[in-house]
């Protein structure tokens, strides 16, 4: 197969700090650089290397994931190939035609309709007006906006926007296609009906480099990914071994702050850090990684203590793809103590039956102060498919499926 991208020792540097282009600004700058030629900073000092020597290929068809800790330089590889950036050293070869999913809407105007931000953004992206004509109708569809195509984009909500620039992008028919952590942002069942776009698309012969931090669904996606590290690749592999690389170095890393006694970069609290939630089927293997209703449920916090907390408590809280909280759970309402101690440790809840009706979750826990006040640390889980036991009963319909025994009273029952 013939590469479609060939990346060869490239490199990015940024400048630190701000940068001002008017004429007094850069007089000064000139100024600063002749009187300051002589002193002890370097040439070097200033500036960030984003990418340093970074070589790989990705052949026509293959779908390859950019994995790593946030500032890694996994954007700043689309945004090089997207032609957004350029490499400060190395060259850059691209064979065919690519579309970005990394700021959808970046070119939509909020005082245009709809309508009229399809055929603008459609024109960014190199489409003809007569291609945007034939392919209008499959966008609006897509986007599920028909009842708004005609209102101005400043009066749609964050995930309307998302999903017309979505939709725009994705009726086309790209060789290569750069996803960025776009598949984020919007309601579950818009996500899933995006995943299986992807997927067809890749399945045309349309090459795909992507970038999540759902590390699920870069397993799901892609067969082959690249572990960076501080601009530089750490490991070249299958997704499955690249991503348990990855959960290597988090562990080594996590280690070493806790011998240190020091927080990571990407937690929230100072004190504690929620490493992973999972949810577990208890006794039951689901079938396509869907839970069914009637299954018993294990969802486990795992935690990393950098110092000793003492009394704590903790809230696991479920919601429905839509935003609705489903149910909260806390351990002061159960009158479970906890307590917390330096290390590596989890709590579990145990729901038996999980009882929801069909559609698609996923679960936030807190771990916060004795009375639950304070929040330590937040984490989330992945998204969770739950099958409904009754045929056609799903999420919109209700909220859960209780255990339930039907019982008729009066001269007519057999129970009476």
């Amino acid at each position: 197969m013939p590469a479609v991208i060939r990346f060869k020792g490239v490199s990015k540097r940024y400048k630190l700090g701000v940068t001002r282009t008017s004429l007094p600004a850069a007089i000064s700058k000139w100024t600063r650089q002749i009187f300051q030629s002589n002193t002890r900073n370097s040439a070097q000092d200033g500036f960030h290397w984003a990418l340093n020597d970074v070589s790989f290929e990705l052949e026509k068809g293959e779908s390859l994931a950019l994995v790593g800790s946030n500032g890694a330089g996994k954007s700043t590889i689309l945004k090089l190939l997207s032609k957004i950036t350029f490499p400060t050293a190395g060259s850059i070869e691209v064979n065919g035609r690519i579309s970005a999913l990394i700021e959808l809407g970046a070119g939509f105007h909020p005082d245009l309709t709809g309508r009229e931000n399809i055929y603008l953004n459609g024109t960014i992206l190199g489409l003809q007006r007569r291609e945007i004509d034939l392919r209008f109708d499959e966008i609006v569809t897509f986007s599920e906006l028909e009842r708004f195509i005609d209102t101005p984009l400043k009066r749609y909500s964050s995930g309307m926007a998302v999903r017309l620039g979505f939709a725009v992008a994705a009726c086309l028919t790209p060789d290569i296609l750069l996803i960025d952590e776009v598949l984020a942002v919007g309601d579950a069942v818009f996500r899933d009906k995006c995943i299986d776009r992807i997927r067809q698309l890749h399945t045309q012969g349309t090459s795909l480099i992507f970038v999540s931090h759902n590390l699920g669904l870069v397993k799901a996606i892609c067969k082959s990914a690249i572990l960076l590290e501080s601009g530089r690749i750490e490991y070249i592999g299958t997704s499955t071994e690249v991503i348990d690389r990855y959960g290597e170095l988090l562990d080594v890393r996590r280690t070493l702050n806790l011998e240190n006694g020091e927080a990571s970069d990407e937690r929230i609290g100072n004190e504690i850090e929620i490493t992973k939630i999972e949810v577990l089927p208890v006794g039951s293997e689901p079938r396509d990684g869907i839970i069914r209703s009637d299954y018993k449920v294990e969802i486990r916090v795992s935690y990393i203590a950098y110092r000793e907390i003492g009394p704590a408590s903790a809230m696991i809280r479920i919601y429905r793809s839509d935003g609705l909280s489903c149910c909260v759970m806390h351990t002061n309402d159960d009158e479970f103590s906890l307590f917390l101690k330096p290390g590596k440790s989890a709590i579990s809840i145990f729901i038996d039956p999980l009882q929801l009706s069909g559609g698609t979750y996923h679960a936030i826990s807190w771990i916060m102060d004795a009375d639950g006040v304070n929040g330590y640390s937040r984490g989330a889980s992945d998204w969770f498919q739950v099958k409904s036991l009754l045929p056609g009963r799903d999420a919109e319909d209700s909220v859960f499926q209780p255990q339930r025994r039907w019982v008729q009273h009066g001269p007519d029952s057999e129970t009476s």
